[in-house]
Protein backbone atom coordinates (compact mmCIF):
# COMPACT_ATOMS: atom_id res chain seq x y z
CA UNK A 1 0.00 0.00 0.00
CA UNK A 2 1.21 3.58 -0.72
CA UNK A 3 0.59 6.75 0.76
CA UNK A 4 -2.32 7.73 -1.69
CA UNK A 5 -3.95 4.31 -1.15
CA UNK A 6 -3.77 4.84 2.47
CA UNK A 7 -5.33 8.75 2.14
CA UNK A 8 -7.94 7.47 -0.41
CA UNK A 9 -9.13 4.68 1.77
CA UNK A 10 -9.66 6.98 4.46
CA UNK A 11 -11.47 9.58 2.23
CA UNK A 12 -13.70 6.86 0.88
CA UNK A 13 -14.59 5.53 4.11
CA UNK A 14 -15.54 9.27 5.88
CA UNK A 15 -17.16 11.72 3.24
CA UNK A 16 -16.66 14.35 5.11
CA UNK A 17 -12.92 14.11 4.71
CA UNK A 18 -13.59 14.28 0.66
CA UNK A 19 -12.60 17.95 0.15
CA UNK A 20 -10.05 17.92 3.01
CA UNK A 21 -6.41 18.37 2.37
CA UNK A 22 -4.92 15.32 4.54
CA UNK A 23 -0.73 14.62 4.40
CA UNK A 24 0.94 11.71 5.08
CA UNK A 25 2.62 13.35 7.98
CA UNK A 26 -0.78 14.61 10.10
CA UNK A 27 -1.98 12.69 13.12
CA UNK A 28 -5.31 11.31 13.00
CA UNK A 29 -6.49 12.01 16.60
CA UNK A 30 -3.84 15.21 17.58
CA UNK A 31 -5.32 17.41 14.66
CA UNK A 32 -8.87 16.03 14.96
CA UNK A 33 -9.43 14.66 11.66
CA UNK A 34 -10.96 11.94 13.64
CA UNK A 35 -12.45 11.27 16.78
CA UNK A 36 -11.84 8.43 18.35
CA UNK A 37 -14.68 6.16 17.20
CA UNK A 38 -14.24 7.34 13.90
CA UNK A 39 -10.60 6.04 14.36
CA UNK A 40 -11.21 2.51 15.27
CA UNK A 41 -13.91 2.43 12.93
CA UNK A 42 -11.49 2.93 10.30
CA UNK A 43 -8.42 0.67 11.81
CA UNK A 44 -11.01 -1.63 12.20
CA UNK A 45 -11.69 -1.18 7.99
CA UNK A 46 -7.84 -1.70 7.95
CA UNK A 47 -7.69 -5.11 9.84
CA UNK A 48 -10.81 -6.61 8.00
CA UNK A 49 -9.28 -5.76 4.54
CA UNK A 50 -5.84 -7.63 6.38
CA UNK A 51 -3.93 -4.53 5.96
CA UNK A 52 -3.09 -4.95 10.04
CA UNK A 53 -3.80 -5.80 12.84
CA UNK A 54 -4.70 -3.32 15.48
CA UNK A 55 -3.31 -5.57 18.73
CA UNK A 56 -0.02 -5.52 17.06
CA UNK A 57 -0.15 -1.80 15.94
CA UNK A 58 -1.26 -0.51 19.67
CA UNK A 59 1.42 -2.47 20.81
CA UNK A 60 3.88 -0.84 18.78
CA UNK A 61 3.22 2.99 17.94
CA UNK A 62 1.76 5.34 20.70
CA UNK A 63 0.61 7.22 17.78
CA UNK A 64 -2.08 7.36 15.11
CA UNK A 65 -0.20 8.82 12.49
CA UNK A 66 -0.95 8.09 8.93
CA UNK A 67 3.01 7.82 8.41
CA UNK A 68 3.25 5.03 10.94
CA UNK A 69 -0.13 3.24 10.09
CA UNK A 70 1.77 2.91 6.14
CA UNK A 71 4.91 1.97 7.36
CA UNK A 72 3.17 -0.84 10.06
CA UNK A 73 1.07 -2.13 6.94
CA UNK A 74 4.31 -2.30 4.64
CA UNK A 75 6.22 -3.82 7.11
CA UNK A 76 3.82 -6.49 8.10
CA UNK A 77 3.19 -7.38 4.24
CA UNK A 78 6.89 -7.75 3.91
CA UNK A 79 6.91 -10.08 6.53
CA UNK A 80 4.02 -12.09 5.67
CA UNK A 81 5.91 -12.65 1.96
CA UNK A 82 8.88 -13.71 3.01
CA UNK A 83 7.10 -16.39 5.58
CA UNK A 84 5.24 -17.25 2.74
CA UNK A 85 8.21 -17.85 0.71
CA UNK A 86 10.18 -19.73 3.81
CA UNK A 87 6.86 -22.20 3.24
CA UNK A 88 6.58 -22.61 -0.59
CA UNK A 89 10.86 -24.02 -0.33
CA UNK A 90 10.09 -26.04 2.40
CA UNK A 91 6.90 -27.56 0.36
CA UNK A 92 9.24 -27.47 -2.85
CA UNK A 93 12.05 -29.30 -1.61
CA UNK A 94 10.44 -31.95 0.11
Amino acid sequence: MNEKELINALKKRFKHLKSKKITIKEDLIQQMILDSLELMEFMTYLEKKNFLKLRDYTKKQKNFKLSSILSHINKSKKLVSSLNYKKYKEKSTK
